[in-house]
C-alpha cells in the first residue's frame, strides 16, 4: 500500500500554488507549487498571452531555475500579462493568472531648503499626483504627462532668526514632523497635514496645521492653512466628511492626550500667516453650544494612544487606527460614543514593538463596508468585520489571544525585523495595495490581496531597478480612471508607478 502512494504521489501532475500571479518587466516571475519535478525533455510552461499560446521548454535560456518546488522565469520588457500553465510527463496543472507591470518613476529635483522625502500620495480626478513630503518643507505635484515633478512652496511660519536654537530656550523652526495625510476632496481641493512636532514650543504655541490646495482657484487664494487648537497636538490622519461638510482629525497629543477633531472649513478661519501669538483654544467648542463654528473634540478612552489614521465609512462613522495603542476605534459623532478595539500581542521583531505594539497605522474601508487597516510593525494587513462592530466579543480578545471579528494576513515571507507595511489602497479591480517600508536594505516589494481575500501576491524585489539607495515603500494610491498605481520611494526620493501591461 505504501508503495502504491508513494507513486501516486510521483506521477501526480503538477500544481501552481496561487490562481493568481504578479510580476514587473524587466525582472523574475517566481511560480510556487508542487509536483514540478526537474527540468528536462517533457516539461515546459505553456503561457498564454493576447489569444497566443507560447511553449517555453524547461530547459529555455528564459528559465532561472526549475525545482519540484518552485519556478523562476526571467521576465523581459517585452512580456505581457496572460496565464501560464505547467506541463511536466505525469500531466498539466491548471492555469493560473499573471499580471505584468511595467514599472517607471519620477525623481524629484532637489530644491535648496527642502528635502524632497515622500511620505503620503493621492491622485485626483483628472489623474494629477500630489504628495506630502517629510517636514513639510515643499508640497509635490507630479502631472504624468509632462513626467514632471514639481515643488510648491507653501506658507510657512515667519523665519526665527539666526539665534533660535533650543541652547537659548527658543525652539523655533520651519521643519515640520509627524503630520502625513494627503486627500482629495469632492471638490478637487487638496488636503494634507501637517503635525508640528519641530516647530514653535513654550511661550510659541505648537500649532499643527490642516492645509488646503485648490489647484482650481485664482493666483493669490490657492492656499488655506488651518492652525489647530492647542499645543503639540502631533496630527498624522484627517478624512473628508462629505455629508456633514467636516474635515476629521486625529490628534497623537502624546503630551496632552490623544484626541479626533472636526470642522467645517466654510466656518472656521484660517490663517496662511501663522499667528503664534495664541493658543487659539477660544475656538474649541463649549459643552452644549452650536458646532458649525467651533472645532468639535472627542477625548479617546484611557490607554489609547496617538491615533494615526482615519475613514468615515458608508454610515457616517468614524474609524480610526491607535497607532501607540495596538488597537482600533469608532466614534459615533452625534452621540460621542466611542468603542475601541484589541489587537492580538505583536509579531514584530524589530524595535520600537516593544513599546509601540504592532503599531495599526492606515486605513481604508473595503467595498462592502468592512474597516482594512496594517499593522506596521508586524507586516500585517488586518480586516475588521463591520457588521460586528456592536458585537461585545470584538471588544476583548478570546481565549487564544485573538479579536474574533478581526481576520489577518501576514505578507509572505516578509522578514519581521526589518520589513514594515506602510501604506494600502484599493484598486479598480478591488484588490488591496500595499508597500514595505525597509530599516535596512533588503527584499522590499509591492503587493496585493485579491478581492476574494483568499491571496496575497507580492511583487519581485523593488533593489532590482537602479538607485543611489536601497528601495523602500511608502504611500499608495490607485489613478481612478487608468488604474495605474502611484506609490511614494521615501529614501530614493521619487515617484513610482507601476503600470499592467496587457
Amino acid at each position: 500500500m505504501f508503495a502504491t502512494l508513494a507513486l501516486a504521489a510521483v506521477l501526480a501532475p503538477p500544481q501552481i500554488d496561487s490562481p493568481i500571479l504578479a510580476t514587473i518587466q524587466q525582472t523574475t516571475l517566481t511560480i510556487p507549487g508542487s509536483g514540478f519535478g526537474q527540468a528536462g525533455p517533457g516539461s515546459s510552461i505553456i503561457a498564454r498571452i493576447g489569444g497566443q499560446r507560447i511553449t517555453i521548454p524547461s530547459t529555455a535560456a528564459a528559465v532561472v531555475s526549475w525545482e519540484d518546488e518552485k519556478i523562476v522565469l526571467s521576465v523581459d520588457e517585452f512580456v505581457r500579462s496572460g496565464s501560464i500553465r505547467i506541463r511536466t510527463p505525469e500531466g498539466i496543472s491548471p492555469p493560473s493568472r499573471v499580471d505584468v507591470f511595467s514599472y517607471d518613476w519620477f525623481d524629484i529635483p532637489p530644491t535648496p531648503g527642502t528635502n524632497g522625502v515622500p511620505l503620503s500620495i493621492e491622485v485626483d480626478g483628472e489623474g494629477q499626483v500630489w504628495v506630502n513630503q517629510e517636514f513639510h518643507l515643499e508640497f509635490q505635484h507630479l502631472d504624468p504627462v509632462a513626467g514632471v515633478v514639481t515643488g510648491l512652496a507653501i506658507p510657512k511660519p515667519p523665519n526665527p532668526g539666526p539665534f533660535a536654537t533650543t541652547l537659548f530656550g527658543d525652539h523655533r523652526t520651519q521643519t515640520s514632523v509627524l503630520g502625513e495625510d494627503v486627500l482629495v476632496d469632492p471638490q478637487g481641493r487638496i488636503w494634507f497635514t501637517q503635525g508640528g512636532g519641530s516647530l514653535y514650543s513654550g511661550a510659541y504655541p505648537n500649532h499643527s496645521r490642516v492645509v488646503c490646495f485648490d489647484p482650481h482657484a485664482q493666483p493669490g487664494n490657492e492656499w488655506r492653512v488651518y492652525n489647530m487648537p492647542g499645543d503639540w497636538n502631533e496630527i498624522i490622519g484627517l478624512a473628508w466628511d462629505e455629508p456633514r461638510g467636516r474635515m476629521w482629525v486625529a490628534q497623537g497629543s502624546l503630551e496632552t492626550g490623544p484626541i479626533l477633531a472636526s470642522f467645517d472649513p466654510e466656518r472656521i478661519p484660517y490663517d496662511n500667516h501663522f499667528d503664534f501669538s495664541t493658543s487659539l483654544m477660544h475656538q474649541v467648542c463649549e459643552e452644549g453650544e452650536p458646532t458649525d463654528d467651533c472645532y468639535r473634540v472627542y477625548r479617546l478612552p484611557p490607554g489609547s494612544k496617538h491615533p494615526a489614521h482615519m475613514v468615515v465609512d458608508d454610515h457616517g462613522l468614524i474609524w480610526y487606527t491607535a497607532y501607540w495603542g495596538n488597537r482600533i476605534g469608532v466614534l459615533h459623532p452625534e452621540s460621542g460614543r466611542i468603542i475601541e478595539y484589541p489587537l492580538p500581542e505583536p509579531i514584530g521583531l524589530g524595535d520600537p514593538v516593544w513599546v509601540v505594539g504592532s503599531g495599526p497605522w492606515q486605513m481604508v474601508e473595503a467595498p462592502n463596508g468592512d474597516i482594512i487597516f496594517c499593522e506596521f510593525f508586524d507586516s500585517t494587513i488586518d480586516r475588521f468585520i463591520a457588521r460586528r462592530a456592536l458585537d461585545p466579543d470584538c471588544r476583548s480578545l478570546n481565549g487564544e489571544g485573538r479579536n474574533p471579528c478581526i481576520v489577518e494576513w501576514v505578507v509572505p515571507g516578509a522578514d519581521l525585523r526589518n520589513q514594515r507595511v506602510h501604506s494600502i489602497a484599493y484598486d479598480l479591480e478591488g484588490r488591496l495595495w500595499f508597500t514595505q517600508s525597509a530599516v535596512a536594505e533588503g527584499d522590499t516589494s509591492l503587493g496585493f490581496i485579491t478581492a476574494d481575500w483568499q491571496t496575497c501576491v507580492r511583487l519581485p524585489d523593488l533593489n532590482a531597478f537602479p538607485a543611489r539607495t536601497y528601495a523602500d515603500g511608502a504611500g499608495i494610491s490607485v489613478d481612478p480612471t487608468t488604474g495605474d498605481i502611484y506609490f511614494c520611494e521615501f529614501k530614493r526620493q521619487r515617484i513610482g508607478r507601476l503600470h499592467k501591461v496587457e
